[in-house]
């Protein structure tokens, strides 16, 4: 996945965009097999751009509106607008509203869990610094014997 940020100065910084990469699936038809996966989660739009179809030049691409929960159910309403697709076959046919519903509420919970790997990940780099920083702070030298300049006991011995 690859992640796009812009700093803001603080601990943590704001997420722009959120890309995946998919190798191809020969099980599965190209235009059911995702090749990528684009979440813009300032502008609140999802990408979707499917495999190749053989002897083909350019995939179907699928692009989501993220639509607004109702704050009394939890609830969100889904509208044909709300999705901008082409398709390579013209035979394709154009898909219900329940199978956009489905597919939207499934792209959300996949943003949800990308947005919480991203931050476990950068949680991990900020632990593993730190305990750099700190074995840095704490790093003890220590002197051979055989180094008689800087050896206090053994220039004491070679004194007496």
């Amino acid at each position: 996945a690859v992640v796009s940020t812009q700093s803001t100065g603080g601990n943590e910084k704001p997420i722009n965009q959120i890309t995946e990469y998919y190798a191809r699936d020969s099980s599965l038809a190209a235009d059911d097999d995702i090749a990528e996966l684009t979440f813009l989660l300032n502008e609140e739009k999802m990408f979707l751009k499917h495999h190749l179809q053989d002897e083909r030049i350019i995939s179907s691409t699928h692009e989501y509106l993220k639509p607004v929960q109702s704050e009394d159910k939890g609830q969100v309403q889904i509208t044909l607008d709300m999705v901008s697709s082409f398709q390579v076959e013209r035979q394709a046919k154009s898909p219900k509203l329940i199978h956009i519903y489905n597919t939207i509420v499934n792209l959300m919970g996949r943003e949800e869990g990308c947005v919480e790997t991203v931050r476990a990940s950068e949680q991990e780099v900020r632990d593993i610094l730190e305990g750099r920083m700190q074995e840095e702070l704490t790093t003890e030298l220590s002197v051979s014997i055989y180094d008689t300049a800087r050896n206090d006991t053994a220039k004491k011995r070679r004194e007496e």
